[in-house]
């Protein structure tokens, strides 16, 4: 493989779609893939257009968002390295892509086109169920996701976002990195910027967190999961 190609493989083995398909298969659908390169703010489709195929995230990072009647953006989803976006209009014949996807910083992806991949999967029973499996995993995610926004309190919805992307450090501190903007994140998590701020602000008064710009060290990781749990008083 050329270095070229080795960087396409890697991207496609670590999505979700593609993460346990064999290496033959591997290299057919590398073959027919193209790497693709955005800057910050670059819309990668629109709500409505034709799908040309789906999208693999390889570095940085896009939103997956609708327009309401006043215009304003309501994010559904930010994927990031690993994650697929504009698969199932594949399967949504003659309906086009169902949201538009804009990027929140410079960014790379792996495109598979729509008419090869298909021609693939009419060969390879394998990666059908793989996909299939994705496309599942992809549907409890939003249903997550809608039980959290209809059940769950701002707090509540901010905590457990936190709580999720948290990591430990090598000094064994549990920290996480916002490696999208605030006013992307809030939308995300369907509040206002100036709530998450609000939101952030307390959690750090209250001695849950220390907030650092985009880097946060979480102090009370209990006492944070269960705001992330019960949520508090806004």
């Amino acid at each position: 493989m050329t270095e070229h190609t080795q960087d396409l493989a890697k991207t496609l083995r670590g999505s979700g779609f593609f993460g346990t398909v064999s290496d033959d298969l591997l290299r057919k659908i590398v073959r027919i893939s193209k790497a693709e390169n955005y800057d910050k703010g670059n819309l990668i489709f629109a709500e409505g257009t034709p799908c040309e195929g789906m999208y693999i995230v390889a570095s940085g990072a896009v939103k997956i968002y609708k327009i309401g009647p006043d215009g304003r953006e309501h994010v559904l989803h930010v994927a990031e390295p690993g994650d697929a976006f504009g698969e199932a209009a594949i399967f949504l014949d003659g309906k086009g892509y169902p949201a538009y996807a804009g990027t929140v910083r410079k960014t790379e992806v792996a495109f598979v086109p729509k008419r090869l991949l298909l021609d693939i999967l009419g060969q390879e029973p394998e990666l059908t169920f793989q996909i299939l499996g994705s496309l599942a995993e992809w549907t409890h995610k939003l249903v997550a996701k809608l039980e959290l926004l209809a059940l769950k309190d701002a707090s509540s919805r901010l905590a457990g976002y936190l709580m999720g992307h948290a990591t430990t450090s090598p000094a064994g501190k549990l920290e996480v990195h916002l490696s999208i903007p605030k006013q992307t994140l809030a939308a995300q998590l369907a509040m206002s910027s100036e709530t998450l701020s609000r939101l952030l602000t307390r959690f750090e008064a209250e001695g849950l967190i220390d907030s650092d710009g985009k880097h946060i060290l979480v102090i009370k990781p209990e006492d944070l999961s269960e705001v992330s749990d019960w949520g508090t008083t806004d």
